[in-house]
């Protein structure tokens, strides 16, 4: 569900490449160059404000629109779920082995499977008034993501990594799609960066 297992997804994709591929073999793991200087800053002139007629009345600044009990509620329930699918993207992560390829597709299988119960969980909770055509965008970029959950495993089983990354792509914009969404309604308990799944 959202945007915490498709990190831990595409973290899963980074780990099979390096191991399938042998990231030894191509110098994967050594160390960096140093970063090159950056430019020197460039300095902006400010720019003067120009004569303004005075006005008498000030505009306000836009307020946002008032959440009803129903959709607090919704926000309440949505973000205590993104906090749980936090937890339990990583309870998959510490059980994982991605020291070989069957154990990396065991964890993708995993992650997969707490996906889909994740989803419909978030599903299951009530949309209010207002809410309703924004759950059911987010419930066919939902369907969309178990597909691509879907090739992927597939393109896991058959060493298929180009494909895999291609897909992992994809999945990560619909994942910020639904953020986007999620967002929106207020639920922002529901973004989750990567340093927070394993900090």
């Amino acid at each position: 569900m959202l945007r915490i297992l498709v990190y831990v997804a595409a973290l899963v994709a980074l780990f099979a490449g390096a191991i399938m591929y042998g990231g030894n073999a191509i110098g994967a793991w050594d160390p960096l160059p140093p970063a090159p200087t950056p430019p020197p800053a460039v300095k902006l002139a400010k720019a003067k404000p120009k004569d303004k007629p005075a006005s008498s009345t000030h505009s306000a600044p836009a307020k946002a629109p008032r959440l009803t009990a129903a959709q607090k509620l919704w926000v309440k329930k949505a973000d205590a779920l993104c906090r749980e699918s936090r937890a339990a993207a990583q309870a998959v992560v510490a059980q994982g082995n991605t020291s070989t390829p069957a154990g990396v597709h065991q964890l993708f299988t995993r992650m997969k499977k707490v996906n889909a119960e994740l989803n419909d969980r978030f599903l299951a909770i009530d949309a209010p008034a207002g809410y309703k055509d924004d759950v059911a965008r987010i419930r066919v970029l939902f369907a969309k993501e178990e597909r691509y959950f879907d090739s992927m495993g597939r393109a896991l089983e058959q060493g298929d990594m180009k494909t895999f990354y291609v897909l992992n792509d994809r999945l990560t914009e619909i994942a910020l799609e639904e953020t986007d969404i999620l967002s929106e309604l207020g639920a922002y308990g529901c973004d989750i960066t990567l340093s927070s799944v394993f900090g």
